[in-house]
């Protein structure tokens, strides 16, 4: 859907298309797994928006797969795909999966870190610890509020009673390895770039809000939350009323069963605890995340954000279909309407939406305006464009359409994109991109200003009748220098 209805790929896209053109240890705001993938993805495919829409997808449907093994180990398989299907119309999953952001990637690191803590709890080895170490290292590589989800791990293994397990110390320590050995490069790179990336997260983690504010932060955002699981939760209501029977069904007589065979029921017993302290580790999984959110904004003044949420609130919908009554039975048929029809329904909403009100990705005609910069940089310099400076979504949106893939310097802050060397400015140029509405010296720094030229209005026809437009300017290279 998004490669239809959008004409500019969301922010958060641009932005790891932005940073792709380098791989490093960590990147200005986050973290750098997500960029990694993308990276490999269009050394395959190519760089394109869809690109970008699909790989978010990927990691939607490996994190609803996971899910869906989460679930298997706390109920029977029947009502695993009922916890699947529910999941699936998360809105962070459905309406937001083609986000290919850090809180999309992190979400099958998450799953399989609970699965890792579930396994752990039925008595799984030294592999499980192994998996669960690796999960969050992953996560953490992704973004750093895994943490949160760590905290939730820890809670899970202790109320499932893992540290009572035979080789918990070492099973614990091999975990601890697992997770902090792969942050050492990430951490040296950190300290080398000026802990840019903790300098993002303090804008939300040191906002220190007053108390008013605090109690304003916590209910937007468990009112947000709520808001984006409604589809889930909808979607199982209609399920268990679909399957409602239409009449009184009479009491079965429970089969006759022959004696089981010696040992069984000592098996079966183990089996048992062992469901059970899964079940209980997994209440522990889905809650204590969003429960840590709130605490940070009412003890510590944090800004919450809604989109943490898409981590913090994925178990949820599994917890709910774990916790039904056993007599309550929902048939997969009744279960796969019933997510069918909200999935529907949020398509047609999202449809009818960006019809009625559009959003500047539908609106932005990137590709139109693409080639009107090709145009004017080729009336005033010859050779090809290798470096577009500007704001870094309307930069990176007509980058991506521009032959040969120039390099975006996003804001013309060199912090943001440290792999473009000056240098190449001064033997290539810049193609410049600003917004309309204001100066050139009031979106980009001072030095890149002075030196740009040729400004120009572009402006092409975007859908809906309406006109999409930005400045476009142009840095000269120096004269004498070779653009390699």
């Amino acid at each position: 859907m998004p490669a239809v209805l959008l004409t500019a790929p969301h922010g958060d896209n641009v932005e790891q298309l932005n940073w792709s053109h380098a791989l490093q240890w960590g990147y200005f705001k986050h973290p750098p797994l997500p960029t990694w993938l993308l990276h490999a993805a269009i050394g395959v495919f190519g760089p394109s928006a869809t690109l970008t829409y699909a790989l978010a997808m990927a990691c939607v449907a490996v994190a609803l797969l996971l899910l869906w093994r989460c679930a298997s180990e706390v109920m029977e398989p029947r009502k695993a795909l009922v916890a699947l299907l529910v999941s699936s119309a998360n809105y962070y999953l459905m309406g937001r999966g083609s986000f290919l952001n850090h809180n999309t990637v992190m979400l099958p690191f998450v799953a399989l870190s609970a699965w890792a803590v579930l396994r752990i709890a039925r008595g799984g080895g030294w592999q499980a610890w192994l998996i669960l170490g690796l999960a969050q290292a992953l996560g953490l590589l992704t973004k750093y509020q895994m943490g949160l989800v760590m905290c939730a791990n820890g809670a899970a293994l202790l109320a499932a009673g893992a540290h009572r397990q035979p080789r918990f110390g070492a099973h614990l320590l091999l975990a601890s390895a697992a997770t902090l050995l792969p942050l050492i490069p990430h951490a040296l790179w950190a300290a080398d770039h000026g802990f840019s990336t903790f300098e993002y997260a303090g804008h939300s983690l040191l906002a220190d809000l007053t108390a008013v504010q605090r109690a304003t932060a916590c209910a937007s955002f468990l009112g947000q939350q709520l808001s984006r699981l409604a589809p889930a939760l909808l979607a199982l209501a209609l399920a268990h009323w679909l399957a409602r029977p239409s009449r009184p069904v009479p009491q079965a007589q429970p089969p006759e069963t022959s004696p089981a065979p010696p040992g069984t029921d000592a098996a079966d017993a183990a089996d048992t605890v062992g469901s059970e302290q899964a079940k209980r580790a997994l209440v522990w999984l889905a809650l204590v995340p969003p429960a840590g959110i709130v605490l940070l904004v009412l003890i510590a003044g944090v800004a919450p954000q809604n989109h943490w949420g898409a981590s913090t609130t994925l178990l949820i919908p599994l917890l709910l279909v774990s916790r039904m009554r056993p007599s309550v039975e929902i048939p997969l048929g009744k279960a796969l309407a019933a997510t069918v029809l909200c999935h529907a329904g949020a398509i047609a909403w999202n449809i009818t939406a960006a019809q009625i009100h559009p959003g500047p990705h539908h609106r932005f005609a990137a590709r139109s305006l693409a080639a009107l910069a090709q145009q004017h940089w080729s009336q005033h310099q010859a050779g090809p464009i290798r470096v577009v400076l500007g704001p870094d979504w309307e930069a990176g949106s007509i980058a991506l359409y521009l032959p040969d893939r120039p390099a975006v310097l996003p804001n013309g802050n060199w912090r943001e994109a440290p792999w473009i060397d000056p240098d190449m400015i001064r033997r290539c140029g810049a193609l410049v991109i600003a917004r309309t509405g204001a100066p050139l010296r009031d979106q980009l720094p001072a030095s890149f200003v002075d030196s740009a030229t040729d400004v120009a209005m572009l402006t092409a026809p975007a859908r809906g009748g309406s006109l999409s437009s930005v400045q476009a300017a142009r840095i000269a290279p120096t004269p004498g220098l070779h653009c390699p």
